[in-house]
This record gives structure tokens, C-alpha cells and sequence, in this order.
């Protein structure tokens, strides 16, 4: 008798630190000082942290900190049309060298629509963590993926502004 495999559940597509959807990672860029990777990262920030009333950027030159929110906005699937957005948290460290991003404190928001179009509930914002907490169906594995995926071409866009095309290589914080 075949042995059934079991499906992961589509939440844990996303990567969790101490329970938390957390998006990290220390980056190289050698021969690249400090105050020249804060420019890179201040204007990669202002021109993609954007589509929210709240995009409150914080620049602190001295630490090498760059930190805005920014928002996705997920084109409306399925027969109910139900529009689901992320805001998150982007923040850029960088020193001599090297940098380090961290993208956290996403929370979904969505609307339940009638095939009619009408709201039938919402909307409703949660941490994205609320979707660990629902029944693990195409619903839930549409909404991880989308997100993932959008936060993965969001850690691209941020490397090749950071990096200009070097090759990175491993480095720690």
C-alpha cells in the first residue's frame, strides 16, 4: 500500500523567527563605505516604500539606518473577488562593507465580497501570523504565496540598488 505524503501546510512557506514573519539577511558589498550604502539604501527606499497613507521613512546616518512602511496591494481573485493588501516594515542596516535588511510587522487586510461585489464582511486587518490559524486550503496557500513571493522580488530590487550587480559572498552582521 502506497504511503500518502502529507502536504506542508502553505503558511510555512513564510520564515518565521520566534513565531513571527520575519524576512532577513546580511548582504556584502565590498569596497562600498558606509555613507555611500546609506544613499543607496535611503533612495531604494524612497522610490519603492510607497502606497500607504503611512510611509513614514526614518534615516538615521549616524547608525546607518534606513526604515519605512510600504504596502502590496494583491489583485482580487476567485469567484468572490476578495481584495487582500500587506503593509510591512523595512528596515535597512548598512556599515562598511555590508548590509542588512529586515522586513516584519506585516499585517493582511482584507474584504469578504458577494459574487455581486458587495462587502459582505470587512474590512479586517490581522497580523499576517493569523494565517496559521485558518484551515490550510488554496485560500491560505494563494494569500502565502502572493505575499512571499512579492517580498522576495521586493529583497531583489533592494540587492541590485545595493549592489549595483557584485556577486555577494556570506558575511555575518
Amino acid at each position: 500500500m502506497a504511503q500518502k505524503t502529507e502536504k506542508p501546510y502553505a503558511y510555512n512557506r513564510l520564515p518565521l523567527v520566534e513565531n513571527r514573519v520575519v524576512y532577513t539577511g546580511v548582504l556584502p558589498v565590498e569596497g562600498i563605505g558606509q555613507d555611500e550604502l546609506f544613499a543607496r539604501a535611503q533612495q531604494w527606499a524612497k522610490q519603492t516604500l510607497t502606497g500607504g497613507a503611512d510611509t513614514t521613512h526614518v534615516r538615521d546616518k549616524q547608525t546607518g539606518t534606513v526604515s519605512g512602511h510600504g504596502l502590496l496591494t494583491q489583485p482580487p481573485i476567485g469567484a468572490f473577488k476578495d481584495p487582500n493588501s500587506y503593509a510591512y516594515t523595512c528596515t535597512v542596516y548598512v556599515k562598511d562593507g555590508k548590509y542588512k535588511y529586515q522586513i516584519d510587522q506585516i499585517q493582511w487586510t482584507y474584504s469578504t465580497m458577494r459574487v455581486g461585489g458587495q462587502v459582505a464582511e470587512g474590512p479586517s486587518t490581522y497580523p499576517i501570523e493569523h494565517l496559521r490559524t485558518l484551515r490550510q486550503n488554496y485560500y491560505v496557500e494563494d494569500r502565502a504565496g502572493y505575499l512571499d513571493s512579492q517580498i522576495k522580488e521586493l529583497i531583489t530590487s533592494l540587492d541590485v540598488a545595493m549592489t549595483h550587480g557584485q556577486k555577494p559572498t556570506t558575511v555575518t552582521w
